[in-house]
């Protein structure tokens, strides 16, 4: 039996998991650290949350959300198990980030098929209501040969379902500087689909150029068909981009 057998019968448990010493991951809010499941041995990830701030708390409830809603997509990454207290939970352990492989996405092949699993996982989260809101390479990990997407903490539910909506307050930045689109820096919670694509494709062009991307400016490479993909999809305003992950597809034709 592999941990992932649990998904449906989650433990609740933290002493389940015997913890490694070393960090995989650490910011204000949250922490990752290797750790093993006692009974399966099941190498996993088990991140914890460090603050006991409104915003943490939130944002942590809803990875856990997301993590569990659609277990059988191969491109999104699961939550195995969790705190009944939105204070930690539990996913398979990755292999690597994009920021780690930055240097194997110089390939066309190899990015084409990040960008392809990514708009898998795009889409069966758009069908469902969801968006991601913070795409971007350390967001985006490779299990099994395969990527998956990953951190949905900034996530948006479907609309009328959403907790509180005046956590997103108008006017400030959500996200991460460069990869967000830009109209998460005017109203976060009114945000499409198309802030999605926008990342990804502020995602390519970092992947393509080597730069790091600024606030509302197109990270576009100088060679083509990227280059094109990259304009199409992060136009200023939001209704000249991919509407849905088909044609975001119909893009990378050329490629």
């Amino acid at each position: 039996m592999s941990l992932s057998d649990l998904v449906g019968d989650a433990l609740h448990d933290p002493k389940a998991y015997r913890l490694g010493p070393r960090h995989l991951g650490r910011g204000a809010q949250a922490e990752v650290l290797p750790a093993v499941h006692r009974v399966t041995g099941a190498k996993v990830a088990f991140k914890r949350r460090r603050s006991w701030g409104v915003e943490a708390v939130a944002r942590m409830q809803r990875e856990i959300e997301f993590g569990r809603l659609l277990p059988e997509n191969d491109h999104i990454m699961p939550v195995l198990d969790h705190g009944l207290g939105h204070d930690w939970f539990v996913m398979p352990l990755a292999e690597v980030n994009a920021e780690e492989a930055r240097r194997s996405l110089s390939d066309d092949e190899a990015l084409k098929k990040l960008v392809l699993a990514v708009c898998r996982a795009l889409e069966a989260a758009h069908s469902v209501g969801w968006l991601h809101r913070d795409l971007k390479p350390a967001n985006l990990l490779r299990l099994d040969g395969r990527w998956l997407v990953a951190d949905w903490g900034l996530g948006r539910r479907p609309r009328g379902d959403t907790t509180f909506s005046g956590r997103t307050t108008a006017g400030e930045f959500y996200g991460t500087e460069g990869f967000a689109a830009p109209e998460q820096a005017i109203n976060a919670h009114e945000a499409t689909e198309s802030a999605d694509f926008y990342s990804l494709g502020q995602i390519i062009g970092w992947a393509r150029t080597g730069a790091e991307p600024r606030n509302g400016i197109p990270l576009l490479p100088e060679d083509e068909p990227w280059r094109s993909v990259v304009a199409a999809a992060t136009g200023k305003d939001p209704a000249s981009r991919p509407r849905n992950t088909d044609e975001f597809r119909e893009l990378l034709r050329g490629v």
